[in-house]
């Protein structure tokens, strides 16, 4: 049963990746870089929750909406615009195995396209919204990544902040994305009148999420693991993520030695005590097991609840 909601998730995204391709500006110096933006998309993880959860309520086999999709479409844009920014503030040279746009056309256009997407995305919203409250969840939303986001930055090279300021950063500029993407399926597909949905919607994506964000965060350490992107950036750049926070709560020395600001220290540091990477495992698997357990009692089509649990399963062993 699983296998046919997977197969039909393959053909939808296929169609969120059309809808992608067939958004245009109209600011023509910067046409192409739009383009090459909006083309390269990733895995589309978001993407894929909102269609899931679009089709949580019945598990329809059927085509979905064009509105979920193009829904669909319009999360990944703001995930993008989200990420164009983050290049230009963390100086990034790639993402996803390509130069990132500021290292093309510098950071002021970088900065405005990322705002471009940003505002495009907002308009498509608007435009499928079912209703008011629709909008005021978006645009809520959007205010909780950006506020987890300058938590993020109020941290910077903050040797004293805890695993409680991490988590209030990554709830925000990560793991609300994730519920929204969820929540944006129900609302779209007209199943936001279910509560226990909703909390399903709610608790799976959030916790996927966070998880998501740390599983990333151990990976900027894995010199190893080709992740599209450079290594070590948050570390280079004073952000300190929970592998970090972890060692300063075992060792005060390890704090003096993160202040030296030599990431490859650090790095031989975390390979020498490698408890702090497998107790950061741990906590992202606790993630996954807490999403996959608000799946148990949810009153989604059983197919889709089997394909969730495969692919928390999956991530888990994976981890």
């Amino acid at each position: 049963m699983a296998e046919g909601q997977e197969l039909l998730l393959r053909k939808d995204l296929e169609r969120v990746v059309d809808r992608l391709h067939q958004e245009r500006t109209h600011v023509a110096p910067y046409q192409e870089d739009y383009r090459r933006l909006l083309d390269n998309h990733g895995k589309m993880i978001r993407a894929a929750l909102v269609i899931l959860f679009a089709r949580a309520g019945t598990g329809a086999d059927g085509r979905l909406d064009d509105t979920v999709i193009t829904g669909a479409a319009a999360i990944e844009m703001l995930h993008l615009a989200t990420l164009v920014h983050d290049d230009v503030l963390d100086n990034a040279s790639i993402r996803r195995n390509k130069p990132t746009v500021h290292t093309i056309r510098g950071n002021k256009t970088a900065i405005y396209l990322g705002d471009l997407i940003l505002s495009r995305y907002m308009e498509i919203m608007a435009s499928i919204a079912p209703d008011t409250d629709f909008i005021r969840e978006q645009a809520g939303t959007v205010c909780e990544i950006v506020g987890g986001e300058l938590y993020q930055e109020s941290d910077r090279h903050h040797t004293h902040i805890t695993v409680d300021d991490y988590n209030r950063a990554i709830s925000g500029k990560t793991a609300a994305l994730f519920r929204l993407s969820c929540l944006t399926g129900i609302r779209l597909d007209g199943q936001s009148t279910d509560p226990a949905l909703e909390r399903t919607a709610r608790d799976f994506g959030s916790n996927l999420g966070m998880a998501f964000q740390i599983i990333d965060d151990i990976n900027d350490f894995d010199l190893d693991r080709d992740t599209g992107k450079p290594k070590l950036e948050d570390i280079r750049d004073g952000i300190y993520t929970l592998p970090v926070l972890l060692g300063f709560q075992e060792d005060e020395n390890f704090r003096a030695l993160v202040q030296q600001d030599d990431s490859d220290q650090v790095v031989d540091y975390f390979r020498a005590h490698p408890q702090l990477m497998e107790s950061s495992r741990q906590i992202a698997k606790d993630y996954l097991l807490h999403a996959a357990d608000s799946l148990v009692e949810s009153p989604m089509d059983r197919s889709l609840r089997e394909l969730l649990q495969r692919i928390t399963a999956k991530l888990i062993a994976q981890v």
